[in-house]
């Protein structure tokens, strides 16, 4: 039976980024992956620049399929579009984008087993015994970054509720260069009030658009229902391939360690409630993950008392935004016709929320900065309408 020093379950970026640190670190390192990479990911693809940020390398250029300067916003009747001077987001492939994160582990010295899926996890004194589709594995600790179903977080936490969960349902629409500029340029398009706690999208590619619509789970009764005509309302043809995906909200109080066992991205519910970004605390918990576990190596303790070291740093680096995303999450939901109107008429609002995409501000900070405005917005679009 095989030993290494680690082995990450799951090589999506945060398992990517947590394997190459470790073995950057110098550590034995296992990378597995049930797939065969590149891999198909249900996602918009719209990577932010904050989140590239943390990722310690640069982006191939040919991997930038378009540059997202700003944002359409729609609500009900209302339509507003805003760009900043400075570059927000960039769309790709996540198979590809996925792709090349992983070979820059495999440089690092990542032993990668890709089309083998792990089939349990077991925790023992001194060790982790991961068993496989394909044979069985030692390890002094074990990351979990096998996404919103992962084998591994069922030793650490209890699942996620389903009001904890959001379903995902797109599909690539195929189109010209010419169509996608056609229908917007260097911004993304968002549509508010479809869903309860989510929105539909229009993201441009290279050759396609990614069209979908994400709702909190419960709501979502008649997800292809709801989809379809979505893409009927934008003239998109509707014979296409869809597919689903759950995405966990993040802000909520969970465990992420217990002995031997750390859980990093979506496996630990690190995505942004209000509009569903987790590539960036993918590479955060990764990162912090991988420091914790090579900590541990030095000192050979293993223990969760140990490793909770990792979910506190977590919370000083981003937890307490997601749960204030969280916050501005049920806010605008409850009144929707007072924020969403807003954030679809108003560039003010619009232009401070950006910020947040940008980096350069938190939610706490957007709270406080939206909310004592709100009458005075309100009353400015009544009297602006007579």
């Amino acid at each position: 039976m095989l030993q290494y020093d680690v082995i990450i379950v799951g090589a999506g970026p945060a398992g990517a980024i947590a394997s190459k640190t470790c073995a950057e670190k110098g550590l034995s390192t296992l990378l597995l992956e049930k797939a065969v990479i590149p891999r198909f990911k249900l996602c918009g693809g719209g990577v932010s620049t904050s989140a590239l940020s943390h990722l310690g390398f640069g982006i191939e250029k040919e991997l930038v399929e378009r540059e997202c300067y700003g944002v359409r916003v729609h609500f009900k009747d209302r339509q507003i579009e805003l760009k900043k001077s400075s570059r927000l987001a960039i769309l790709v492939s996540r198979d590809n984008f996925d792709s090349y994160i992983v070979s820059k582990a495999v440089d690092a010295g990542v032993v990668l087993q890709e089309g083998e899926k792990a089939t349990s996890i077991k925790p023992e004194p001194s060790k982790v015994v991961v068993e496989t589709t394909k044979g069985k594995y030692n390890a002094k600790v074990v990351i979990g970054a096998d996404g919103v179903n992962s084998i591994v977080s069922k030793h650490v936490r209890d699942s996620y509720k389903p009001n904890e969960l959001g379903l995902c349902i797109a599909a690539d629409i195929p189109a010209t260069n010419e169509e996608v500029d056609e229908y917007i340029e260097n911004a993304v398009d968002i549509h508010y009030g479809l869903t309860k706690s989510g929105y539909g999208w229009v993201f441009p590619k290279a050759k396609h658009f990614s069209v979908g619509v994400a709702g909190n789970l419960p709501s979502m009764k008649s997800p292809r229902k709801i989809f379809t005509h979505f893409l009927e309302t934008l003239g998109f043809r509707t014979d296409v391939a869809t597919h689903a995906h759950l995405i966990p909200y993040g802000g909520y109080e969970r465990e992420v360690c217990s002995d031997r066992l750390i859980l990093v991205g979506d496996a630990a519910g690190f995505v942004d409630p209000f509009y569903g970004e987790g590539i960036k605390y993918a590479f955060i918990s990764a990162k912090l993950a991988a420091e914790r576990v090579v900590e541990s190596y030095e000192n050979d303790n293993y223990t969760k008392s140990a490793l909770d070291t990792y979910k506190r740093s977590c919370y000083n680096s981003f937890g307490k935004d997601l749960e204030y995303s969280l916050r501005l999450t049920r806010l605008m939901n409850k009144y929707p016709d007072i924020f969403f109107r807003l954030l679809s008429s108003n560039k003010s609002v619009l232009d401070e929320w950006l910020e947040i995409v940008a980096g350069r501000m938190e939610y706490k900070a957007y709270i406080r900065w939206l909310v004592p405005r709100v009458p005075y917005f309100m009353l400015k679009a009544l009297v602006a309408s007579k």
